[in-house]
């Protein structure tokens, strides 16, 4: 259950020793990378969706992740909007 933490060229780099250890760490980026996107205007949050899938690799996996988290924060407010019009 426990990660050695080295320091180099001030990034910090992590040796998981489990795989719930990783899949925990993974949940948190995600959740802190939402924190962060939600507040942005529409026009910041395709901009910054656009960015990370151009720089590929993990970035497009996350740009697909905030292309994914913005639609399901969008849905909510299309259903109630849909269900005021009758």
């Amino acid at each position: 259950m426990r990660s050695s933490r080295i320091i180099e060229n001030f990034t910090l780099h992590k040796d998981y020793q489990t795989t719930e250890e990783l899949t925990r760490q993974l949940e948190l980026v995600k959740f802190t990378l939402g924190l962060f996107f939600r507040p942005l205007p529409l026009a910041h949050q395709m901009e910054l969706i656009g960015l990370m899938e151009k720089l590929g690799g993990d970035f497009k996996e996350m740009g697909d992740y905030l292309r994914q988290f913005k639609q399901e924060k969008d849905a909510p407010e299309v259903v109630l909007t849909a269900k005021s019009r009758y």
